[in-house]
């Protein structure tokens, strides 16, 4: 499929999202982060990783979201459903685990006075249990968390009652990805970056390419398609509701470095693992912070995932999973630790960036900021953002 390259596209096929400038307070006001708190990730579903991550009864990942004051532990319960949990003991209000993941031999126990629930949250036994008051432990057992599962992903929502389910609220990101096989794929490398900059600049930063022939001149200097060998292209952009993707094409021209060159031949892998690619690149971006990027390999796809999670209206930590099939050769895993190094590099110039932007708008010196044609889908994502800020104002 060849990239339709006439300027202005996205704003004709989509003239609701406007063309004009984005206020920049809503980057580095404190009361809007506030608002962002309450009316955004306390009442939508946020991703907290993978079922993978916590394979057999028993085992459990603990997630702290800083941005809404909670403790999330994840378990699998012996009857293999995945649970969600605030990780707060009945009694005083401890954290009942405290490390990030692990496995239980049947219970969860509170290093304070070891009260124990079992992996469906219940409370099972209370150390000195006669000397309580009345005590119900048939009430008294974790508070639950509305947790599904799409995909592999595991999701939480905050919101004792959610308005939506999993599925209505992924909308038609459910469709685009149904049976993407991403289980085929192992989790290779974790990078956490704890950067001084709002989640929303390190989101809008990687949600779109305009910036690789020039930030990335170096690293990343001609993989994509260009305009007239200088700018790059989208391919594709679709909205679902709250969310979107983009998606590139690979330049056929791209220069190929002796590395490269010697990395391709190595592999010699007998498995392909093909992932449903729009283009050669695409974007998700899953409302509010949750991203999944698909990548079209010469011999197998891999996949990426970011959380980008507020610590404050100046910090956060950008947490980047990469994904690759399960090496079978030598020659293959040599690849594999070819294109996280590559892409360590590229994700550097990134979250250096993010915090010179950050910066920047801090200092008031400018009102607003701009988004060409090609960053349709940031000025996408602001508007879903301003009306989920604006819904809950009366309630």
């Amino acid at each position: 499929m060849k990239t339709d390259m006439s300027d202005k596209r996205w704003a004709k096929v989509y003239p609701e999202l406007g063309t004009g400038p984005v206020p920049a307070e809503p980057y580095i006001s404190p009361e809007y982060f506030a608002l962002e708190r309450e009316r955004v990730f306390r009442r939508v579903w946020l991703n907290m990783g993978r079922v993978e991550e916590i394979p057999q009864p028993g085992d459990y990942l603990v997630r702290d979201l800083a941005v809404c004051n909670a403790s999330i532990v994840l378990i699998r319960g012996d009857d293999g459903v995945v649970r969600g949990f605030h990780n707060v003991c009945s009694h005083r209000g401890n954290k009942v685990v405290l490390d990030e993941r692990g496995s239980c031999r049947g219970y969860l126990t509170c290093n304070f006075h070891s009260w124990a629930y079992d992996s469906q949250g219940q409370l099972k036994w209370v150390s000195d249990e006669e000397n309580f008051f009345d005590l119900k432990k048939s009430e008294l057992g974790l508070t639950p968390v509305a947790t599904d599962v799409w995909e592999g992903f595991i999701f939480v929502n905050l919101d004792p009652q959610p308005r939506e389910s999993l599925s209505t609220y992924l909308d038609g990101v459910t469709g685009q990805l149904a049976g993407a096989g991403f289980e085929r794929l192992a989790l290779a490398h974790v990078y956490r970056v704890d950067e001084r900059a709002n989640w929303k600049i390190a989101l809008d930063a990687q949600n779109e390419v305009y910036h690789l022939p020039f930030q990335h001149r170096a690293s990343f200097p001609d993989v994509f398609v260009l305009k007239d060998n200088r700018y790059t292209r989208l391919l594709d952009v679709r909205f679902f509701r709250r969310h979107s993707v983009y998606s590139c094409e690979l330049n056929p021209s791209h220069t190929v470095t002796a590395s490269e060159e010697l990395v391709a031949r190595l592999d010699t892998a007998a498995t392909r693992c093909r992932l449903p690619l729009i283009g050669d690149f695409d974007f998700y971006a899953i409302f509010p912070n949750f991203v999944i990027l698909l990548f079209r390999g010469a011999a197998n796809d891999f996949f990426m995932t970011y959380n980008f999670w507020p610590l404050a209206v100046d910090r956060t930590v950008w947490e980047i999973k990469i994904y690759f099939p399960p090496a079978e050769t030598a020659g293959q895993r040599i690849g594999q630790e070819y294109a996280k190094c590559r892409l360590r590099n590229v994700l550097q110039e990134d979250a250096a960036a993010h915090e010179t932007i950050h910066a920047g708008l801090a200092s008031r010196a400018k009102t607003h900021v701009l988004f060409q044609d090609n960053e349709i889908q940031i000025r996408h994502f602001h508007k879903v953002l301003a009306d989920q800020v604006g819904v809950f104002q009366e309630g």
